[in-house]
């Protein structure tokens, strides 16, 4: 082991607070502004400019570094976007990075208010109805013992979901193992790691789950849909998840969550702003050099080849472009792993015009699962514009078309629907620089090839963005990462 890489992975541990006495404070040590003011300008190169890699250059030029950051696309923002067209009447839509909690999100939060950006109180959670085997229930209805009985849920369980809630349930098996983990980004040594060998199916089914309880919660096999996925993963992978959860103070189903007024598009181009010509658009970079002392990067501007060296590099572009870039000396077999079986999710938004919100009166609530594939979310978004015309917008499987997902809704949609004006479809899968949504689970009994190595750094390569964190929630990550790299970077002698 080199001794450069000892270097970084002690400032990547101290950043991530996996060290003892390090006092952090939203991921940030304390005092770290007053030491940088006596640390040397160091010339930083940032691979991508979603929301990770602006937030993560924006951090280090505030501490006083020379940060350029080379964008492959035409626009910024990567993941969180905000259309406007071809939707009427002043509406819009974030068609990728849609919300943020409270509590949670506490980078993301620091930007709102530093910016002084308009957050609203997005309703999408409240008072869902969920259709199951072709029925509508309301979360009244979910919560009452003959609806459960109905379904098979063993008398344990009903109490349980009778006094917590519907999607509470998971606590019941999950939460005695969850205080076990005394440190958030470690899922390894709280006495239960040979759980990465079983499914959470199976620690469900040992600790006297019924067969309801598997299915309403991820954890039965078979189907092929993301909650079967989510069953195969390791019950170690599952613990570690919702233990990160309760360690932040959050529920299961987080309901209290927030957009900003215009989009939330509207905090990646406030970071663009901010860094001004340091962001380079239409620059795909072709190959990464890096040795002991500087990485050079080299890339298209313009159709020209190009090249800039700095003295670190941090990577927040997907893995699957990663992986395709020539990388000298190559990287080592830990990383590769990660970069050759990381997966990766995707879906479209689908929007649907109204001329009026014709399902008020109709419903108690718009916000609908639905468990259609072809729009399996429904809720309303932009409803503060004025004016009658409504948008609802949901979530629909990667290939699924406007035609499809307005056939579906009209199908399983309990009421009428003849003001609907057109769908929209905004397929991420076809967009070829930011097609992946947030990180799938790891694979059964894999937990250790992927973590820590996914967010190490190699040398003086650095990684940041949705997928180099513990709990990979979009804007989330994006932001927690960001900070994270930054402060190591920023700590680094030089």
């Amino acid at each position: 082991m080199s001794d450069t890489w000892k270097l970084n992975r002690r400032d990547w541990l101290i950043a991530a607070g996996a060290t003892a006495g390090g006092l952090l404070v939203d991921g940030v040590a304390c005092g770290a502004q007053n030491a940088t003011a006596q640390k040397r300008r160091k010339r930083i190169i940032v691979v991508g400019a979603g929301i990770g890699g602006l937030c993560c250059a924006y951090e280090l030029m505030d501490r006083g570094h020379d940060v350029t950051v080379l964008e492959a696309s035409g626009r910024t923002g990567g993941h969180v976007k905000t259309i406007y067209d071809p939707l009427p009447d002043g509406l819009y839509a974030d068609v990728g990075g849609e919300h943020f909690t409270k509590p949670g999100y506490d980078q993301f939060w620091k930007y709102v208010s530093k910016f002084n950006l308009p957050a609203l109180p997005y309703p999408r959670r409240q008072n869902m109805l969920r259709r199951i085997d072709g029925k509508w229930y309301s979360e009244e209805q979910l919560q009452d013992r003959g609806v459960l009985a109905a379904f098979e849920f063993n008398p344990r369980e009903i109490d349980f979901i009778v006094q917590r809630g519907w999607t509470e349930l998971p606590l019941l098996y999950l939460g005695p193992y969850l205080d076990a983990f005394k440190d958030e980004y470690q899922p390894f040594g709280a006495g239960i790691d040979q759980l990465d060998e079983i499914t959470a199916g199976e620690l469900f089914a040992k600790d006297g789950a019924s067969d309801a309880a598997l299915r309403f919660n991820g954890v039965r096999r078979g189907d092929g849909s993301p909650a079967a996925r989510n069953g195969e993963v390791s019950a170690l992978f599952r613990l570690w998840q919702q233990a990160i959860i309760k360690r932040r103070g959050l529920p299961v189903f987080k309901r209290e969550v927030f957009r900003l007024k215009g989009g939330n598009q509207l905090l990646t181009d406030t970071f663009a702003a901010k860094l001004g010509e340091r962001v380079r658009l239409g620059c795909p970079i072709s190959a990464i050099e890096h040795g002991d002392s500087q990485v050079t990067v080299r890339f298209q501007e313009f159709g020209e080849e190009k090249q800039l060296n700095a003295e670190y590099l941090v990577c927040c572009i997907p893995l699957a472009i990663l992986k395709k870039i020539s990388v000298t000396p190559a990287w080592p077999e830990s990383k590769q792993y990660v970069l050759d079986n990381v997966v990766f999710g995707s879906q479209s938004r689908v929007l649907l015009q109204s001329r009026t919100p014709f399902w008020k009166g109709d419903l108690p609530s718009i916000n609908l699962e639905t468990g259609n594939s072809a729009m399996y979310l429904v809720y309303e978004t932009a409803d503060e514009v004025p004016g009658d015309r409504s948008i609802l917008m949901g979530s629909g499987k990667p290939d699924v078309t406007a035609d499809e997902a307005l056939t579906a809704f009209k199908g399983f949609y309990p009421g009428k629907s003849h003001t609907l004006e057109q769908a929209y479809v905004h397929n991420w899968a076809k967009d070829p620089w930011a097609f992946g949504c947030e990180r799938h689970p790891f694979a059964l009994g894999t937990l250790k090839k992927f973590w820590p190595q996914i967010l190490q750094p190699v040398g003086r390569i650095h990684f940041a963005g949705s997928f180099a964190d513990n709990l990979p929630w979009g804007m989330d990550a994006a932001t927690r990462s960001a900070n994270r790299t930054a402060e190591a970077i920023d700590r680094l002698s030089p």
